[in-house]
């Protein structure tokens, strides 16, 4: 899929179009191979319907206006007339357009001070996952509870196959693309949303549930913690937190959210089991 070659103004098309994305076969693929022949040559894993049939049109449109040239490529810096890069331009641009995240805004969301409080160790990184207890001079063993890779922020979080999953069913339940990392976590990722203050609730919704399943495999000695588990002790959370909220469309929201998780969690896990756990890892 022509994703990483070809471009909108400032975005990839990866970005503009994930959900097809998510399902290309190939979405490494040159822009040359894909449009080698009559037709796109592009193959997804699932059948194109309803959003992801939208997607593939707009894209078809967009692609269709490319001549492709012989010709050497070239950059060009597209906040210069010139073309040229200055450092000026991309302090400004950054200066104007990128969106940390606003540090002030946790402690003005409506949750339990030990749910801002972990927000708060999430964004500055210093949660006492393994890598940051070995600085610590601690000799345990630096694996992940859920699998053999080092223990990270990012891995247990987001790079983990136990992570991905969560995030796969929150993206089912929401139509929310997983978050890559902490920073676009709590930064860019939550400017696409209009209840901001919702999505970075369940953010750390998630992000928590995920924390103390983990410790309970570490402190009390539980066997194995389900995918149904971190689901479900963030839905209970949720539904708690929604009573703290002063606007009914926020309460609202909070229990469409965590409705449609426990719908979907159901179906992915109670009736297709590990098998399609598995397909949710690789997608």
């Amino acid at each position: 899929m022509p994703t990483i070659y070809m471009y909108h103004p400032n975005r990839p098309f990866k970005d503009i179009y994930p959900t097809i994305y998510n399902i290309a076969h190939h979405p490494h693929d040159t822009v040359a191979k894909v449009m080698n022949s009559t037709s796109l040559n592009i193959s997804f894993r699932r059948a194109l319907v309803d959003e992801k049939l939208d997607e593939w049109l707009r894209l078809v449109a967009q692609v269709s206006n490319f001549n492709l040239t012989q010709g050497r490529d070239t950059f060009s810096w597209h906040l210069t007339k010139s073309g040229q890069f200055t450092v000026r331009s991309m302090y400004l641009h950054l200066a104007n357009h990128n969106f940390p995240f606003r540090h002030k805004f946790i402690w003005k969301i409506k949750v339990p001070l030990k749910i801002k409080i972990f927000l708060w160790y999430l964004q500055k990184g210093v949660l006492l996952t393994k890598d940051n207890l070995r600085r610590k001079n601690w000799k345990g063993s630096q694996k992940c509870s859920y699998c053999n890779c080092n223990e990270t922020i990012k891995h247990l979080f987001f790079d983990c196959q136990h992570a991905k999953v969560i995030w796969r069913t929150v993206q089912v339940a929401t139509g929310l693309t997983p978050p890559r990392s902490v920073t676009h976590m709590l930064g860019n990722w939550l400017q696409n949303f209009n209840a901001q203050e919702a999505f970075t609730i369940l953010t750390g919704t998630a992000a928590r549930a995920i924390w103390r399943c983990q410790n309970d495999i570490i402190f009390d000695n539980v066997k194995h913690s389900s995918f149904m588990q971190v689901i479900f002790r963030g839905t209970y959370w949720l539904r708690f937190w929604s009573m703290l909220q002063h606007k009914e469309t926020t309460k609202d929201l909070f229990m469409k959210i965590s409705t449609s998780l426990e719908i979907i969690a159901l179906e992915i896990f109670a009736s297709h089991g590990w098998k399609y756990n598995n397909r949710l890892c690789q997608a």
